[in-house]
């Protein structure tokens, strides 16, 4: 089977440099959650072609550029980083090189394209139509104005912009033959028309070998890595991590984002508090590896929880480590017996569950991290869940020749 990622995606050794380049995270998670799936898909044989909308240079404009990596050929779409015009190069480049890959392919083909990145994946699906190749859409979160973005919302076109952008979104969904998703609630919300759906939550490298890391802190830690929003219950966490009476204990956040600020604030306050900034994926596994507590603070009393299933959840348990978060609906039954979860989600309900967490014995901290790794390992390595993901693609195939 070939198959079309149209998407964020890069290897490792391309991302690192772009961090190293600009200090800036260019989406380590999505990068990640993607090219596992991909990897997945290569050993089991199918050939993988990615058109990826990665900014690789911090420049107004960036060439086309490819690379082949671990059996995946990478297409770097070129960029001009001037809006509309950017999505419009997007638009065409990947309209074109769609028609390329799928001239000189032979045999069954598909394209999956992830819907944020909508530019490209409207040319893809333009030439998929053209040439009657079946196509499929990865959500991996709500159709929503990302928290991410920092951009100045008060200017009225880029206001008008984006609500274009969402609605391009929207209407983009009906053109679309299947649809790969994360939580069993997007198909409700994005499956008007209600054709074929497989659920994905996540996957885990099947590669992953646990070896013993010595802890290099003479504190314990509690960690968080991700994006640092403040919609994701920092501040909640924060103020309860402050009330914690217990000297000998760290809380360092790892990521960027629009709370840093505030953050940094708190650590001024509090020296048990240390930002880590933005650092590459495999220091960030490394630093789980030797953390007491990884934890997850983001409130479940939003819509957009339902929506979403947080990639750190699966990359925290695969650590060892184990892991304390809110009871999200987006995480499946299947998960909580390997989790500890907060029973109240206030500061004084986020510190009670913080004490009670720590004052278990490293032993018993140790067993349950070491259970939730061998859960995912057996249950969502990311050969296992490209093989669903291939199985689906082969009822898309069959049914477009219908």
């Amino acid at each position: 089977m070939h198959i079309l990622f149209v998407g964020k995606c890069s290897p490792t050794h391309t991302i690192n440099s772009i961090i190293q380049k600009t200090g800036k995270n260019p989406g380590i998670q999505i990068v990640k959650f993607s090219r596992l799936i991909l990897e997945g898909f290569v050993h089991n044989n199918s050939q993988v072609t990615v058109l990826s909308n990665i900014v690789r240079e911090p420049a107004l404009f960036s060439r086309h550029h490819e690379e082949c990596f671990e059996e995946i050929h990478y297409t770097y779409l070129p960029t001009i980083q001037v809006p509309i015009v950017c999505q419009l190069v997007y638009i065409l480049s990947s309209f074109i090189y769609t028609i390329k890959w799928a001239l000189k392919t032979k045999g069954d083909k598909i394209i999956l394209c992830d819907i944020f990145a909508s530019s490209s994946s409207k040319g893809s699906v333009a030439a998929a139509k053209l040439l009657n190749i079946p196509k499929c859409m990865i959500l991996t979160d709500m159709i929503a104005p990302p928290v991410t973005i920092a951009k100045d919302t008060s200017k009225w076109w880029w206001n008008t912009f984006f609500k274009m952008r969402v609605r391009s979104q929207y209407n983009s969904i009906k053109q679309y033959d299947g649809f790969v998703f994360l939580t069993k609630y997007m198909n409700d919300k994005y499956n008007p028309l209600q054709k074929p759906y497989i659920v994905m939550e996540g996957s885990v490298d099947h590669k992953f070998k646990s070896q013993p890391i010595l802890p290099t802190h003479t504190s314990r830690i509690v960690m968080y890595a991700g994006a640092v929003e403040a919609e994701y219950g920092f501040d909640t966490l924060l103020k309860a991590f402050m009330e914690l009476p217990i000297k000998d204990v760290e809380l360092h956040i790892y990521g960027d984002g629009k709370f840093i600020k505030q953050l940094l604030a708190y650590q001024e306050q509090d020296a048990r508090i240390k930002y880590m900034g933005v650092v590459s994926n495999e220091e960030i596994i490394k630093a789980e590896q030797q953390a007491t507590l990884l934890v997850n603070p983001r409130l479940s009393n939003q819509e957009l929880v339902k929506y979403s299933f947080p990639s750190k959840t699966t990359e925290y348990m695969l650590s060892g480590t184990p892991v304390l978060t809110t009871k999200l609906c987006g995480i499946p039954e299947e998960y909580h017996p390997h989790l500890y979860t907060f029973d109240e989600e206030s500061v004084e309900g986020f510190k009670d569950k913080l004490l009670e967490t720590l004052s278990l014995s490293n032993a018993e901290l140790r067993q349950k991290g070491m259970d939730a790794q061998r859960f995912v390992l057996e249950n969502k390595s990311n050969i296992q869940q490209a093989q669903r993901i291939e199985q689906f693609f082969e009822e898309i195939i069959a049914n477009n020749r219908k």
